[in-house]
């Protein structure tokens, strides 16, 4: 009794190898790294399943669909899934959870029908990718002696792994205008306007902008660094916010301070009233 499981899975480990994948239609699925993803399996409701055998590469697990109300015989052929992997009901879905590089490539899920002698395939691709870290930008600017100035840019994001793209953005004439790729040439000479750039990094599953780079100021000095010119223009914004905190509290003391001196003859005034009254009711000496 015992050796009939193993009978089972040779025979289907055979007819897994013997698919060749030639001419077969891949359904594609994207998943974040470290995080979960399911395969769907799409099953008629019409038919009854014999077994569902899940496969990357090698064997993943079998399936043994439960009969009445009862729960399925799931058996975890490949070690590297073991404990990261369930199968969701009614289709028995694979779900992967703590995704790793490694779990990234071709699946496929063969369907073993009761009823008859066919069984049904489906393939999966599957991508996985890292969310995108805010991108970094690097400037270098030449100044030409016609006093032009020349610069390039160029934007990267750590461990940003494949199908990773980028553009930047610029406003020119109150019109947003995008450049394609990590690189970006551009030129100012003096008398144009001082344009600031954005770099965005994409992926298939994230995307992310930089912080905005005013270039005029590597024209003014070839040789700023990008951090002082960014913490430049943090400073700036930081001591226009400090002097608006300061108006506002100057004004709001001197809205105090007003309704303030405008009590104060009115409370002298009551003050006044009520001397005078106590001393019309105060009581004259009787003498015997």
């Amino acid at each position: 009794m015992g050796a009939l499981p193993w009978l089972l899975l040779l025979l289907l480990l055979r007819e897994v190898k013997g698919d060749s994948g030639d001419g077969v239609d891949f359904k594609e699925v994207v998943a974040v790294l470290q995080e979960s993803i399911s395969l769907p399996l799409e099953i008629p409701s019409s038919e009854e399943v014999e077994d569902i055998i899940w496969s990357s590469h090698i064997m993943l697990a079998i399936v043994v669909p439960g009969k009445e109300g009862h729960p399925a015989t799931i058996t975890v052929t490949n070690s590297h899934y073991q404990g990261r992997v369930s199968f969701l009901d009614p289709s028995y879905s694979l779900h992967i959870s703590n995704l790793s590089w490694e779990d990234s490539g071709p699946y496929q899920a063969q369907v073993n029908l009761r009823t008859s002698l066919i069984s049904t395939t489906q393939h999966y691709n599957l991508r996985i990718y890292r969310r995108l870290s805010e991108p970094r930008i690097t400037v270098n600017s030449e100044i030409s002696e016609e006093g032009s100035c020349n610069m390039s840019l160029t934007c990267s994001v750590e461990k940003a792994g494949l199908d990773v793209t980028y553009s930047w953005m610029s406003q020119e004439d109150s019109h947003d205008t995008a450049h394609e790729g990590s690189v970006l040439h551009t030129f100012w000479r003096p008398g144009d306007n001082a344009l600031s750039y954005t770099c965005r990094a994409s992926n298939p599953i994230s995307n992310i902008s930089s912080r905005l780079i005013p270039v005029g100021t590597f024209c003014a000095d070839p040789g700023y660094p990008l951090e002082k010119a960014l913490d430049s223009f943090c400073l700036l914004t930081k001591v226009l916010f400090l002097l608006l905190l300061l108006i506002t509290l100057a004004v709001g003391l001197w809205l105090i301070q007003g309704q303030t001196r405008c009590k104060t003859p009115r409370m002298k005034k009551l003050r006044r009233n009520r001397m005078r009254l106590r001393k019309k009711g105060k009581p004259g000496l009787v003498l015997a």
